[in-house]
C-alpha cells in the first residue's frame, strides 16, 4: 500500500494511505493525481462538501443501528438471542473499523487551517 503525505504552512504534514486519499479525492469529485495541490481559494468549497459527507456518513451508521435496534425488539427470545451473539461479533469488527468520516479528519483539520491562513494543501507521495 503507498502512502501520501499531505502538507500545508499553517500546519504539520500527515501521512494518509493512498486508497483513502483516492476514496476522498472521489467524494469531492476531483480526479485523483500525485502529487498535487489545492488552492487556498478552493479550500472552503471542498471543506463544505467533506463536511456534508462526514454528516451523511454519521446519518449511515445512525440508521444502521436503529435498524439493529428495531430487529432486536421485534424479535423472538431465540431469534434475540442469535442477534445478541451477532452484535457481539458486529461490535468487535466495529471497534475495528475505521469509518470515512473518522479517515476524513486530519484533512478537514488541515483545510480549516489552511482557510485561516490563506495557505494553499500540496501532497505528493512518500518515499
Amino acid at each position: 500500500m503507498s502512502l501520501v503525505v499531505f502538507s500545508c504552512r499553517a500546519t504539520g504534514p500527515f501521512i494518509m494511505f493512498e486508497e483513502t486519499a483516492k476514496q476522498i479525492f472521489k467524494t469531492l469529485d476531483r480526479p485523483w493525481v500525485c502529487p498535487g495541490a489545492f488552492a487556498a481559494d478552493e479550500l472552503e468549497g471542498l471543506l463544505a462538501i467533506l463536511d456534508a459527507a462526514e454528516k451523511r456518513d454519521k446519518e449511515r451508521l445512525a440508521e444502521i443501528e436503529r435498524a439493529r435496534e428495531k430487529k432486536l425488539r421485534e424479535s423472538s427470545y431465540d431469534e434475540e438471542l442469535n442477534l445478541l451473539e451477532e452484535e457481539k461479533q458486529r461490535e468487535k469488527e466495529e471497534r475495528e473499523k475505521v469509518n470515512f468520516y473518522q479517515r476524513i479528519v486530519p484533512l478537514q483539520n488541515m483545510m480549516r487551517r489552511a482557510i485561516k491562513s490563506e495557505e494553499p494543501i500540496m501532497w505528493e507521495p512518500m518515499s
